[in-house]
């Protein structure tokens, strides 16, 4: 072949050339293969990362509910409180009932929750004991006293398992230990029974017990040695002991309705240390008086602190709770009136955690929740309603709450405690 057939052949390819590429640029046929696996493997990487992204969220979310259920396993408690950034407020839901307990006015709990104590007005009027799923322990009672001597109203148990239990037939607050072991009796403010018997004989030796029936005109008393034996019945001050708390520093505060004066009296920690007790002279103070102007009570019933150390108190006749600094003094009352968080007849009162204080409302037929952690009280909202059935109550009038969230309510006329839960 010639020098110019071969020049001539090399433009004819270079020409077919240009024509073949002129056309792919006016289709879609894909440039080259090469392209489509290039962009078949950034689109696969992409999907790539965002598959790990979604694995690394699920990873998370799955470390953070173990956390949480570590968390409660250890210490159980309502979900706001596991999760401080959860701070909703929602009413709680019914669980079951304790039954077995006759016109129950009171309900107290033991230092770990897992007992339950409840004070009935009805029927042998005794001090009922169940564990925390309402299976029945065992009861006590005043010594020395028949179901028509005795009226259990309010109970309370200090840190160390001991509960107090207040008597409106005996005018008396009567101290067991965890198990109902009788221990002592505050006959009045500043005289116990052990005292008292103490002041008699000259002091107390080891293996002696006491008993004191009001309806009675002496004291009742075994020495060590068994002996049977009498001292004259005290003479004591008016005092009408109806509520009783102990606040988390373990103080004691009691409600007193003695004839026409009416107040809160405040036992300090210190003082309550030590049943039975030989000497007692308590550093009480009181604040409070009969009526109906703001600062003054008509039947208080109960009397809880907050964390603030505001004392709230359910001034039962006068509808209204109302609040008092640490020194005693008034501040201010809510509930009185109409509309949302208004209260008809409070009763028992308690303070959870997050400062919601709960009060339970004899007329209303339901328990009313305020947050109490600013200024001004909040009312939250309310559970309950008058009836026979589950979750209904039929004359409600004290309530306990323990650390995981479970709220132990007495429903006296329907003769039973319900159990709620956050």
């Amino acid at each position: 072949m010639t020098r110019k057939n071969k020049e001539e052949e090399m433009k004819d390819k270079k020409a077919q050339a240009s024509a073949s590429r002129a056309t792919n640029m006016n289709d879609d046929t894909p440039i080259s293969a090469s392209a489509d696996e290039e962009r078949q493997l950034i689109q696969e990487e992409l999907q790539r990362k965002q598959l790990m992204a979604l694995f690394a969220i699920l990873a998370a979310m799955l470390l953070s509910v173990l956390g949480l259920f570590y968390r409660y396993v250890r210490q159980p408690a309502p979900l706001p409180q596991i999760v401080p950034l959860v701070n909703v407020n929602y009413p709680p839901h019914y669980l079951f009932s304790i039954y077995g307990v006759d016109q129950p006015v009171g309900v107290a709990l033991s230092p770990d929750g897992e007992r339950v104590y409840i004070a009935e007005t009805g029927g042998e009027r005794l001090i009922k004991v169940s564990d925390r799923e309402g299976t029945p322990l065992f009861s006590f009672s005043p010594p020395q006293t028949t179901p028509a001597q005795r009226s259990p109203v309010y109970l309370a148990v200090d840190s160390s398992g001991n509960v107090f239990t207040t008597d409106r037939l005996q005018n008396a607050v009567f101290i067991y230990d965890q198990d109902g072991n009788y221990l002592d009796a505050m006959l009045a403010p500043n005289l116990t029974l052990n005292s008292y018997a103490a002041s008699q004989v000259g002091g107390i030796t080891g293996g002696t017990t006491f008993n004191y029936n009001v309806f009675t005109d002496s004291v009742h008393y075994q020495d060590s040695q068994k002996a049977d034996k009498t001292l004259p019945a005290p003479e004591v001050p008016a005092w009408d002991p109806l509520g009783v708390r102990f606040d988390p520093s373990g103080n004691l505060w009691l409600t007193d309705v003695a004839g026409t004066n009416h107040l809160v009296r405040k036992f300090p920690a210190a003082d309550l240390v030590g049943w039975p007790k030989s000497s007692f002279q308590p550093a009480q103070t009181s604040f409070g008086k009969t009526g109906q102007n703001p600062g003054e009570f008509l039947y208080p019933n109960v009397a809880v602190v907050d964390s603030q150390n505001r004392i709230y108190v359910a001034d039962g006749n006068n509808g209204r709770v109302s609040a008092w600094d640490a020194q005693g003094r008034y501040l201010f009352q809510f509930g009185r009136g109409s509309g949302d968080g208004e209260l008809s007849l409070p009763r028992g009162m308690f303070i959870d955690g997050r400062d919601r204080l709960h009060v339970v409302d004899a007329v209303d037929q339901n328990v009313k929740v305020y947050d109490v952690s600013g200024q001004e009280p909040i009312f939250l909202y309310a559970f309950g309603d008058w009836g026979l059935e589950d979750g209904l109550f039929n004359y409600p009038n004290d309530i306990v709450l323990d650390g995981s969230g479970r709220l132990y309510i007495a429903d006296r006329e329907n003769n039973r405690v319900q159990v709620w839960s956050y």
